[in-house]
């Protein structure tokens, strides 16, 4: 601009003259540059301020998102989205949750209710920044609706905006068991946390160690579970830093903005026993769920009905109606101990069975009825023939048929014969008696085998190991063989370690522990006492989910039962397995014969029954066992291989075996002591 003005001057004075006309267009001329120059000016300062201005509200935003971002997941904003926060809308949006529900919770009006209420709380009466929006109890018996009610009352309020996110998640507290259980605890609530789900259920049935009762205690009282050193995130999880300087470190864990609910089906005394007194009084809301009256189990069993209905037209494409007595039979079928899952299953056996129906044979084109027959359901078609007929036998029932067959083909043992199958018996009586609404027992598995070395207790743990799954006792079934060696370690706290990672692999199944009157080596073996004292506390914490057999001698097993004053009680079964009769060890001889491939001679019959009555009278104690049997054949076979080999001819009889290859003239030896 200098520059131009410069230029005006000089020539308004051409040659030391003044230049009036020249002068007066320079004039106009620089002041319309002036001009131009203040109308850049205001442009300059109205782009600065709007831009100021801009970058003002792009922070304000981002401080917002921020402040967001730290506020716990439970609201937007503490309102509602998409309804500006009108007071209205939030009461619709929750009768809306509370009927919606009860279209998927039948006959529990009184636990929606409460719900809704503990759900609207926090929008009446406020809850401070750094605490939980409700923290809740949910109790009833098992099978009413308390987790199908959370789930879908949560679910339709953040569909309708109340809340941020659908989710629910599930804390079983049963599950943190062993050691390690606190160390879980901590890992699963912060993913618990961190997945952003809205509801927390905490689901207590049981069988929680004392820590991590205090930590849920902790979480609800002040919505802050205290991390037992300095955490940081990597890769998604809680990772221990020590003392390093490591960003984003956290010393604690908070439920801010989160519901909090505790799932039990006890009532409210045991678990005020439980928790203690100011966990309850930290919660909000108490809801409870009823056993449903037969108006309830009516409309359960209508529910039902109409699942498969709509499932067989959807999945089957098979139209299906119900006859008018088919709600009552089904609902007649209720269950107390299993609550509503009780009839859902009856349907879905049904479903499965048209399905198996369809892959076969195919379904009628027109259709099919859901009628009773003998006090039951099936699915009749026109002509009054069942669609949906069950297998003959199911596939427990072919394993219980299997597993009796091996237990008939051991010889002799007719007392534990006896009681193994009385086991089936006690546990059919129970199922009727549940089915009745009747108390039913869950007796003690735990036992012990006491008898001689050889008289079949390892066989026969196993198979009641097998047994016991097949009859629907034991999930697992496996059987885990151990001995003191397995079970007590070689210094201080060694151990409880080894004996819970072998209660632990076992769980499921049987812990079968041979000689295990060798754990106890009197009042000084504090390692075998520390085994002992591990055995029974994990007996009592996984007593519907895990069997322990203890074998061993008679005399001995008496002794080592008083070593714990709670041992003795644990094993309510004690079966004595009798010695082996003379002529049961021929026949035991002759199945071994028969299993390796070879015939016995009927020539061979009298001299072996000499010689097992004989090494009977002379060793009581180890004469009259199976590994005795197995010995002789087994030396037999040797001796066989021998004979045949030095007259060795064409027509040679490979497979019989003939008195010569028993050596039955020595007196019989001393069996081992080893079972």
């Amino acid at each position: 601009m200098k520059n131009d003005i410069d230029s005006i001057l000089d020539s308004m004075f051409q040659g030391g003259k003044l230049n009036l006309r020249g002068a007066e267009r320079r004039t106009a001329q620089a002041q319309e540059t002036l001009d131009q120059v203040g109308k850049a000016q205001d442009a300059l300062s109205r782009s600065l301020e709007s831009s100021l201005d801009a970058l003002t509200k792009e922070t304000q935003a981002e401080l917002a998102s921020l402040e967001q971002r730290l506020q716990a997941d439970g609201l937007k904003n503490r309102v509602p989205a998409g309804n500006g926060g009108d007071p209205k809308e939030l009461e619709r949006a929750f009768d809306t949750a509370e009927k919606e529900t009860a279209v998927a919770v039948v006959g529990q009006e009184e636990l929606l209710n409460g719900l809704s209420i503990a759900f609207r709380r926090p929008f009446v009466a406020g809850f401070p920044e750094d605490m939980p929006m409700a923290r809740v109890a949910v109790l009833g018996p098992k099978g009413t609706g308390k987790h199908s009610a959370l789930q879908s009352m949560t679910a339709v309020l953040a569909r309708l905006g109340v809340l941020k996110n659908p989710k629910t998640l599930r804390l079983n507290l049963s599950g943190y068991k062993d050691s390690a259980g606190e160390k879980m605890f901590y890992q699963d609530f912060y993913g618990a946390l961190k997945g952003g789900a809205s509801a927390i259920l905490f689901d207590y049935e049981g069988g929680c160690p004392p820590g991590v009762l205090a930590m849920v205690s902790q979480i609800f009282c002040t919505g802050q579970l205290p991390l037992p050193g300095r955490y940081a995130e990597q890769k998604g999880m809680l990772v221990e830093i020590g003392q390093a300087l490591v960003p984003g470190a956290v010393a604690s864990l908070s439920a801010a903005g989160k519901y909090l609910f505790l799932v039990a089906s006890q009532p409210m005394e045991k678990l005020m026993d439980v928790f203690g007194a100011p966990f309850f009084m930290a919660l909000d809301d108490i809801c409870e769920t009823r056993p449903f009256s037969e108006e309830g189990k009516l409309a359960l069993a209508g529910l039902a009905l109409q699942g498969l209905v709509q499932r067989a037209q959807q999945k089957l494409g098979f139209s299906l109606t119900c006859d008018g007595e088919a709600t009552a039979v089904l609902a007649g079928s209720y269950r107390e101990d299993l609550g509503a899952p009780s009839l859902f299953q009856k349907t879905e056996e049904l479903f499965r069975a048209l399905s198996e129906r369809k892959l076969r044979k195919g379904l009628p084109a027109e259709g099919g009825v859901v009628s009773p027959l003998e006090n039951t359901l099936t699915v009749l078609g026109k002509d009054g023939v069942s669609l949906a007929e069950r297998p003959k036998a199911t596939a427990n029932e072919e394993a219980v048929k299997k597993v009796k067959e091996e237990l008939f083909a051991i010889v002799g043992l007719k007392p534990v014969k006896e009681y193994i199958l009385a086991l089936e018996d006690d546990f059919k009586v129970q199922q009727l008696r549940r089915e009745k609404g009747l108390k039913s027992a869950s007796p003690a598995m735990h036992m012990i085998f006491t008898g001689n070395p050889g008289t079949g207790k390892t066989t026969v743990a196993r198979i009641v190991s097998r047994y016991l799954k097949a009859i629907g006792l034991l999930k697992g079934g496996q059987l885990l063989e151990v001995t003191r060696a397995d079970l007590v370690g070689k210094y201080v706290g060694h151990t409880a370690p080894l004996t819970q990672k072998a209660i632990n692999a076992a769980l499921g199944g049987v812990l079968f522990i041979d000689e295990a009157y060798s754990l106890y080596r009197g009042k000084d073996d504090t390692f075998g006492m520390e085994c002992i004292d591990t055995l029974v506390k994990g007996m009592e914490d996984h007593r519907d989910n895990l069997v322990v057999i203890l074998a061993g001698y008679s005399r001995e097993m008496e002794e080592f039962l008083t070593a714990n004053s709670g041992l003795s009680s644990r094993f309510p079964n004690k079966i004595e397995f009798p010695d082996y009769t003379a002529a049961e060890l021929l026949e035991i001889t002759q199945s071994i014969v028969k299993g390796k491939g070879y015939r016995l001679d009927p020539a061979c019959e009298a001299p072996l029954l000499a010689f097992y009555e004989k090494s009977q009278r002379e060793n009581s104690r180890g004469g009259g066992n199976g590994r005795l049997a197995r010995n002789k054949v087994e030396e037999a076979i040797i001796a066989c291989s021998r004979r045949v080999m030095k007259h060795l001819e064409e027509n040679s009889d490979l497979e019989l075996l003939l008195p010569e290859d028993f050596d039955l003239s020595a007196a019989a030896e001393e069996p081992q002591a080893k079972n």
